[in-house]
């Protein structure tokens, strides 16, 4: 339910709790006292209550997705150090040189990850 408060234009203001349909008044309005139509008001109000809630919406949905990204971040430059510390205990061969690729692709991953939220 939004509430709808409206001033009409001889001076009553009236207040009604309404569920839009369609993000609209799901039929007319007027005024109590002198029956001017309120409609168009009321509608405005519901577009400007429904964006506002859109807004608070969208910067939450923000905000967790910059945390992800922090988190996507820090797991690829951890799985980075976990291959470069894994290939220095290694005698060497193939095996290090996988490592260090992995780690190095990682470390690109975070990169890439870090500006792309940018």
């Amino acid at each position: 339910m939004i509430p709808v408060k409206i001033q009409c234009g001889c001076g009553q203001r009236y207040v009604f709790d309404i569920e839009p349909v369609c993000g609209r008044m799901p039929g007319r309005v007027a005024c109590p006292v002198c029956g001017q139509d309120g409609t168009r008001v009321a509608n405005e109000i519901i577009a400007y209550t429904l964006a506002s809630e859109m807004s608070h919406h969208d910067s939450h949905h923000d905000s967790v997705k910059e945390t992800v990204m922090a988190g996507a971040v820090i797991g690829c430059l951890i799985a980075g150090l976990a291959g470069v510390v894994k290939a220095l205990n290694m005698a060497g061969g193939f095996d290090v040189l996988l490592c260090l690729v992995g780690a190095t692709v990682a470390f690109g991953m975070a990169l890439g990850v870090y500006f792309w939220k940018r």
